[in-house]
This record gives structure tokens, C-alpha cells and sequence, in this order.
């Protein structure tokens, strides 16, 4: 049953009642869909039931992919929250955890936010089997020798430590121009153009103004 409430800011997050303090999330998570994927993952932990849920999210996941409009539908205002509870039972068989927190979900209407809670739950799992995920956004596709690189800098750095694994992520998106963007967890070093050029933008502005 719900019943520990955790706040964050405006948010109210449930997650079911521990015997003992909740489990330790592996990495910190911020935002609405991080607040709500660690008080799962706390939920599931307390009851050895992380691997349930996160099959239980996968099985969710792959039919938002084959039918985009279930999405749309669970986020839409029009919809009762009857109505919305109905469509989660169809979404097939789901662990009680799992069925209760998107009850919750409906309850505090952020069932908007499922796909990015899915994408955060992930994560918390990827770094509880000891691995990280870093997204490197680039103008162009880069090379295995640049994605090695800037693999060795994370880690020997100490940027990113405690992990046994690191996942170079690949994405492109001509509008930085050139540079790239560094994401892992909540961490984000920009070093795009485009961004140079934004900063350099406002700067010039602000001088005009004085």
C-alpha cells in the first residue's frame, strides 16, 4: 500500500511502506521522472523486485513503441482517472508494485511523465549492475577512436568513478554546429558551438543594453 510520501518541491511521490530505511538509489536523479523512478526503484528494492518491475516497464515501453496513441492517451486531461486505471490493467500482467505506482501516477496526474520515469528507471538500473551510460551528442558522427578518448578522459579523470562499466553513447544533431554535449546521470558539459556562439550572443546583447 502507498503511504510514504516524498517531497520534491510541488511534487508528492508515493512510494510503498518499508520495514526498514529505503534502499540506497545508486545514483542521484533529478526532475519529476527522477524523483518518481527512484522512489520505484526503492519500492522494488525493499521487496527484491527490481528486475520484476524492470520487466514490467519493458513490456510497457515496447507497446508505447508499436502504438504511439496509448501515450498520448494516458496523458490526456479528457480522460477520467477511472478510465486511465482501465487502460493500465490492459497494458498486460504487472507486478503490484508496479500496477500500484501507476495508479499513483494517475492519482497525481503525471502519467505525462511515464516514458521519461521509464528512461530514469533504466539508468538507476544500469547503475546498480555497475554501469553508466554516457550520451555524446555530436554535429557529425565521431569516430571509435574519439568516443575512446573521451571515454579515457571521463574515467581517468575522475569524473566518472565507481563504475565498472562505461557505455559511450553516439547521437548526432547538426544544430550544435560542432563541439558536442556530454551527458551522464544529471551531469551535462556543453562544449558545442552553438552554444559558444549563444553564450557569446548574450553577452554582446548585454553590453549593448548598459
Amino acid at each position: 500500500m502507498f503511504r510514504q510520501i516524498i517531497s520534491a518541491g510541488k511534487t508528492q511521490v508515493r512510494s510503498i511502506a518499508l520495514d526498514s530505511a529505503p534502499a540506497k538509489a545508486p545514483i542521484t536523479l533529478f526532475g519529476i521522472d527522477g524523483k518518481y523512478a527512484t522512489a520505484l526503484f526503492q519500492a522494488a528494492a525493499s521487496k527484491n523486485a527490481l528486475t520484476t518491475v524492470e520487466s514490467d516497464l519493458a513490456n510497457i515501453e515496447a507497446q508505447f513503441s508499436k502504438d504511439a496513441r496509448l501515450a498520448e492517451i494516458l496523458s490526456s486531461p479528457m480522460l477520467s482517472k477511472s478510465a486511465k486505471e482501465k487502460l493500465i490493467d490492459s497494458l498486460g500482467k504487472k507486478s503490484e508494485i508496479t500496477t500500484n505506482f501507476f495508479r499513483t501516477l494517475a492519482e497525481n496526474n503525471r502519467l505525462n511523465e511515464t516514458s521519461r520515469i521509464i528512461t530514469a528507471y533504466k539508468s538507476l538500473m544500469e547503475a546498480e549492475r555497475g554501469i553508466v551510460s554516457v550520451v555524446v551528442t555530436s554535429a557529425q558522427r565521431l569516430g571509435g577512436k574519439d568516443l575512446k578518448q573521451i571515454k579515457d578522459t571521463l574515467t581517468k579523470g575522475g569524473l566518472i568513478k565507481d563504475f565498472k562499466e562505461v557505455n559511450v553513447i553516439n547521437k548526432t544533431n547538426p544544430s550544435i554546429i560542432g563541439g558536442m554535449v556530454v551527458e551522464f546521470g544529471d551531469y551535462t558539459i556543453d562544449m558545442s558551438v552553438s552554444s559558444r556562439l549563444a553564450k557569446l550572443e548574450k553577452l554582446l546583447t548585454d553590453s549593448i543594453a548598459v
